[in-house]
């Protein structure tokens, strides 16, 4: 037996898992490796830096992990990692790569399982190495969370840690969208610099951080193949993510993003409801037009903590402070949904509708709808079943009644009664566009086309009149493309024997005699 088994009792039990308080030394040594893989692989040419990342990485899961390896064992698996490392010292490659990364997982298995493994299953253990990694991580912090929620002893300083780190995360992702939506906020922090933190925790660098972090924790952490098959076929309930939010993880996040969530509502309040003085160089128009859907991104991410905490055993039923937290927080919600449709509102003002953003209107609806049901959830204390189909209700009726509407009629009309052409100020009208909304918007183009001309304003771009002989091509291009598709009664819809009727009752386009504007209004 090992020196190592001898001074450890859980070695004295192969079926036992290792102590949890070995993660905090094991998080560590991950840690530490992410650091050298910083300083060794990210942005630089690879060679004898990487046979130097894989022993090292070697050493750290046979110091991290019980060695149940016979000495016999071990020295194949000794010998196995310095053939497997040869190649890449002659030369870098893929095939070269694919033997070391090989060499290096069997080497830690072979130390890690007290009985020796055939081939087959030593190469289904790395090749799943890549793919396992970010679920073993997750796996590992929720059962340190939930063995800490339940007091056992050992895990305290891990069960802290990941009791601000859920709250400061998804602070931190939270404050990420604001600063998108927020110009005003995005000149703040770049006074302050927190932005380019923020920038580097989204960077390449923070990417290839993470990527090596869930790489390297399975072999940081070895189990044994046979005990794995034992948890599987022992494992009670799945954890889900509510395992991670415990009553004070929740009333931490709840505290954290209120305070966060009223920074935004006070300056939408002031600067894009109240008109309030915005600082030199920056216009309300700056301040609008950004950042209507993150800020729905942000309201969606809300809707979903709130489901979780609130449920009938979260901690919503057990913690007189988290309801009328939930109850601020969702508030807060509801007005930044409706800063997010008037951000959304002056956008289409001055960049014309579409029928993405026709859709986005309905859309941010719809999330403020649910956000109210949520409100009126929590009051009447129903259940998570009654907001889900109440709220499928709500997208049933909302998208059974948009299946009447005729968009392309809708964004049409808009269009073209605040374009340039119109008003002479605004958007110069984007005909082309028009035209490829189909058919349905001759009888708006038919409508406004002699007021356009009458009017006299010329775009900045393009002249209505020179474009006029075009639009007429157009229009009756697509007019001779309904009737042809409508001749056959197969096509039938109501809303095509409405425009087959005006198309028979309008058989020419009202500004084909008179394309251009008069002269005197020119």
């Amino acid at each position: 037996m090992s020196a190592y088994a001898s001074d450890n009792p859980a070695a004295l039990h192969p079926g036992k898992r290792p102590p949890l308080g070995s993660l905090a030394l094991q998080l560590t040594g991950a840690a530490a490796l992410v650091a050298l893989a910083d300083f060794l692989l990210y942005d630089r040419a690879v060679g004898l830096s990487l046979a130097l990342f894989l022993l090292a990485l070697a050493a750290a899961s046979a110091c991290l992990n019980r060695v149940r390896a016979g000495s016999i064992r071990r020295m194949g698996a000794f010998l196995l990692l310095g053939a497997g490392l040869l190649p890449i010292l002659e030369d870098v490659g893929p095939l070269s790569i694919l033997i070391a990364l090989t060499a290096t997982a069997v080497f830690a298995r072979m130390l890690s399982d007290a009985r020796a493994l055939s081939w087959q299953e030593h190469l289904r253990a790395a090749l799943g190495l890549p793919l396992s990694g970010p679920f073993k991580l997750l796996g590992d912090l929720v059962r340190a969370q939930c063995a800490s929620l339940r007091g056992r002893k050992g895990e305290g300083i891990i069960g802290l840690a990941l009791g601000w780190t859920i709250p400061l995360g998804l602070c931190g992702v939270f404050a990420a969208l604001f600063v998108s939506a927020n110009p005003l906020l995005e000149r703040w922090l770049n006074r302050l610099d927190p932005l380019v933190m923020l920038e580097q925790l989204l960077s390449w660098r923070a990417m290839f951080w993470a990527a090596i972090l869930c790489l390297i924790w399975p072999l940081v952490r070895m189990r044994s193949l046979r005990r794995k098959r034992r948890a599987a076929a022992g494992s009670g309930a799945p954890l889900g993510p509510q395992e991670l939010l415990g009553d004070r993880t929740v009333r931490r996040s709840l505290i954290l993003f209120n305070g966060l969530f009223a920074i935004q509502t006070a300056m939408d309040i002031a600067y894009l409801w109240g008109g309030a003085a915005l600082p030199a160089g920056m216009s309300h128009a700056a301040y609008a037009h950004r950042g209507a859907y993150p800020l729905i991104v942000t309201a969606l991410l809300a809707a979903a903590f709130v489901i979780m905490a609130v449920r009938p055993d979260g901690a919503a039923a057990r913690d007189r402070l988290v309801r009328p937290l939930v109850l601020a927080w969702v508030g807060q919600n509801v007005m930044l949904v409706m800063s997010a449709l008037l951000r959304l509102d002056l956008y289409v003002a001055a960049y014309s509708l579409t029928s993405l953003r026709l859709a986005a209107f309905v859309w941010m609806l719809l999330v403020a709808i649910g956000l109210v049901l949520i409100l009126v959830q929590i009051l009447t204390r129903r259940s998570v079943g009654w907001l889900v189909s109440a709220n499928a209700l709500a997208l049933a009726l909302t998208l059974y009644g948009y299946s009447f509407v005729d968009t392309a009629v809708v964004i049409a009309n808009y269009n073209i009664r605040h374009s340039f052409q119109m008003r002479g100020v605004g958007q110069s009208l984007d005909a082309e566009y028009l035209f490829r909304l189909g058919p349905g918007v001759i009888p708006a183009i038919d409508r406004y086309a002699p007021r356009i001309a009458a009017a006299g304003h010329v775009s900045p771009h393009s002249s209505w009149a020179s474009a006029s002989t075009w639009a007429t091509f157009r229009r009756e291009r697509m007019a001779a493309k309904h009737h042809r598709i409508h001749a056959d009664w197969r096509a039938w819809s109501f809303r095509g024997w409405r425009l087959s009727r005006y198309l028979a009752n309008t058989a020419e386009a009202p500004f084909k005699a008179n394309p251009a504007a008069p002269a005197g209004n020119s």
